[in-house]
Parts: structure tokens; C-alpha cells; sequence
């Protein structure tokens, strides 16, 4: 490989929210020893890519970092990579530059529903969904994921009757679903959008994990699929998951439809997310280059091998823990409902009494119980001493 992802790099240093027990302690309001493993915010302990990390050296060397905006480079960089990766002809009036892609939720909920209105999302799914519902003061209307083996397919007849109540206006689909880890059929997506649209519900979608795509699997973004999609679509997405700057806080909207792009540009307005981050508008056109896809190719090679050791290992030292290879996403879904153990012994005795800090799967909604998700984008090494804690929690409970 010409990159090294074995390299430990030391984030205690800086001031990464995932590294430090206090900040951790604030984010899961409970005690966390300083010998912690992070294993649970979906950043990679990997590197930036070289050509990001020249490109935000040679801003730096610009001497100022007053307010900016999205050029036409910005567009460019947007273009050719929904165009190289998915195939995707976007215009560029279509783009729109937000601080992240919960951002742009809570900016549709806002712009496309009123109070007390329902939003379909699939549980168990990142929990953000269900807090922008709440906060934003309308129903969560749960059309849970159906799970067999810890496979994970969609309840469409359950859709169908949710999407038939004029009460529910939209729905926000996470593709690839995080925390479960599939990345969703061709098939499966037109069904959703032909119930969508022939009972009038929005469809807001979450696209972050797209170029994480393992096994041979093939991502289709919901724009790509049918012209006459486009109508009925806010796309989301951002380079955060690829190439590891989420810090940077930059995020894209597309948006086909005029008058939607119109009431969502509005409600950035009223909300006042529409002053960009200097850094995250340049980190836009350093990740999205071709020069980058070697660099996410040799990316996606190392953490489909770790996926494949963390499997190895479940299956030789905690067989009664199961979890099926993720299509898409770093993310692993961890399952130890045979362990006969609760949620909060879990937390207790093998997360948090082993110092790796995962997130519990109840935090998903429905559907998460006995189950945690834990992250394998880092450094080898790291995950191996992640694992032998918790056989090593296990063996103490006498479960293996």
C-alpha cells in the first residue's frame, strides 16, 4: 500500500472530541476512565488523505480567514464526484453548502413540515434522526427495519400504510443505513420512492457513507436512479466519512426541484447556517479530486480487512456474539443478545468496564436492544486491544 493505516496517530494532543475522557463523559453523561479505546464517534483514527492536508497548509498560508463562500470550483469539485462515483449529472444550481448533513435534516424537517406532522424514519437508525423529530416538535412515525440474522430489509407494507396518513409529509431514509450497514438495492429504494411519491411524502436522504461500499456491493444514489425522482428528493451529503473531516463542518445539499430548493435555501436563512466555514468550503475541492480516489481505494481495501478481523475474531473468541460483515459503512453492529446480558450490563461491565467506549444500541430507538455499534476505521492494532477487552469482559461473566 502507499498509504499507511497501521500508523497511530496521537489525537490526545489535539482537541478531538473522540480521544478526550471528559468530553466523552459529557457526550454519554457517564464516568469514563482516561485508558479509554474510542470505538464509538464515527471519525477514522486515520490520516487525511496528502493532497488535503497540502491543500488546507496552502489556505493557512493565505493569511486571512475572513467569511467565504462557495465558488464556482466548489461546484465543479460536487459535480465530478457524484459524476465519477455514482454516475450522477448534477447542475450546479442545484448544490447548495451547508455545516453538516444533520444540518441539512433539521433544515428539511423545518422547511417541509409543520408542527406535529409526522417523519418516517427506519429504526434502529443514527439516533440524530429522532432528536431532530422531537426538537423540531413533530411525531417520529417508526417504520422499523425487519432484522433475521442480522440481516436488515425494509417494512414496505408497513410504508405503505404510514405514507397513506396525510399526516406524515416526509420521510428520512439513511442510505447506507447507519448503524446496520446496508447499502440498499436498487429495487428496494424505487419501492420506497414510487410509495413516497404516489402518496405525496418528501423524501429527504442521507447519502454520507456512499463511498464506503464493501463485498462487492454497488451504492445507488436515490437521485441517480429515475428522472422522475428528482422532483421528490433532497439529497444530503458530505466528504466528513471519506476523508475524514468532519471537523471542517462542510456538507451538500442537491436539490433538483426548484421550489424546494428555494423553501429549503429560506429556512438555512432563517436558521442562520447560511455563513460557511472557510476551511470547510476548501476542504470541498481538496476532497473531491481525482487525485484522491487512490487514496480512498487503498482506504477501503484496509477497512474491508478490518471488518474481515474483527469477524475472525468474534466468531474464534465470542461465538455467542454475532454481527454480519456491513456492506457499507466502517460501522460494526455488534450483537450480544445471546449472551443473555441486558443493555446495562453491556455498558457496565463490558464497554465501559473495559474502557472501550461503543454506543449502545438502544440509543438507535426499537430494535437496537442487545446490540452496540462499534468502529473499525482505525488502526489494526487498535481494534485487536479493543476485542481482547471485551472477550475479556466475557470470559469474567463465564459467557465464553
Amino acid at each position: 500500500m502507499a498509504f499507511d493505516f497501521d500508523r497511530k496517530i496521537d489525537r490526545k494532543c489535539t482537541n478531538d472530541l473522540k480521544w478526550h475522557s471528559k468530553a466523552v463523559e459529557s457526550y454519554l453523561h457517564v464516568p469514563v476512565p482516561d485508558e479509554m479505546i474510542p470505538m464509538w464517534l464515527a471519525d477514522m483514527d486515520f490520516a487525511c488523505p496528502p493532497g488535503v492536508i497540502e491543500a488546507m497548509k496552502a489556505r493557512c498560508d493565505k493569511e486571512i480567514y475572513g467569511y467565504c463562500a462557495p465558488m464556482a470550483n466548489t461546484m465543479k469539485a460536487v459535480c465530478f464526484w457524484q459524476k465519477e462515483r455514482n454516475g450522477l449529472e448534477v447542475n450546479p444550481a442545484w448544490i447548495g453548502v451547508l455545516p453538516s448533513v444533520v444540518a441539512g435534516i433539521n433544515v428539511a424537517i423545518r422547511a417541509f413540515t409543520d408542527e406535529g406532522d409526522g417523519v418516517i424514519i427506519q429504526q434502529p437508525v443514527y439516533d440524530p434522526f429522532e432528536k431532530l423529530v422531537c426538537r423540531c416538535r413533530r411525531t417520529v412515525v417508526n417504520n422499523g427495519l425487519t432484522g433475521k440474522d442480522n440481516y436488515y430489509e425494509m417494512d414496505f407494507d408497513l410504508l405503505e400504510k404510514q405514507a397513506s396518513d396525510p399526516k406524515n409529509k416526509l420521510m428520512v431514509l439513511c442510505s447506507p443505513h447507519n448503524p446496520v450497514g446496508r447499502v440498499w438495492r436498487a429495487d428496494e429504494l424505487e419501492r420506497v420512492m414510487d410509495i413516497c411519491i404516489r402518496n405525496h411524502v418528501l423524501v429527504v436522504v442521507d447519502e454520507i457513507h456512499s463511498d464506503l461500499i464493501f463485498y462487492g456491493n454497488h451504492f445507488h444514489s436515490l437521485l441517480g436512479l429515475n428522472e422522475a425522482y428528482r422532483d421528490h428528493v433532497v439529497m444530503l451529503t458530505s466528504p466528513g466519512k471519506t476523508f475524514n473531516v468532519a471537523g471542517l463542518k462542510a456538507a451538500v445539499s442537491i436539490i433538483p426541484n426548484p421550489e424546494l430548493k428555494a423553501a429549503f435555501e429560506e429556512m438555512v436563512l432563517n436558521l442562520s447556517l447560511d455563513v460557511k466555514n472557510t476551511f470547510g468550503i476548501e476542504s470541498l475541492s481538496a476532497c473531491y479530486t481525482k487525485e484522491n480516489e487512490e487514496w480512498l481505494e487503498e482506504l477501503k481495501a484496509y477497512i474491508q480487512g478490518n471488518i474481515d478481523f474483527v469477524y475472525d475474531f468474534v466468531r474464534e473468541h465470542m461465538p455467542m456474539v454475532k454481527f454480519r460483515k456491513p456492506e457499507g459503512t466502517y460501522l460494526v453492529w455488534l450483537d450480544f443478545s445471546e449472551t443473555g446480558l441486558s443493555d446495562d450490563v453491556i455498558m457496565r461491565d463490558v464497554v465501559l468496564g473495559k474502557a472501550v467506549i461503543c454506543v449502545p444500541g438502544t440509543w438507535f430507538g426499537p430494535g437496537g436492544e442487545g446490540h452496540i455499534r462499534f468502529n473499525t476505521a482505525g488502526p489494526r492494532s487498535l481494534l485487536k486491544e479493543a476485542l481482547e477487552r471485551f472477550e475479556e469482559a466475557l470470559k469474567e461473566k463465564g459467557i465464553v
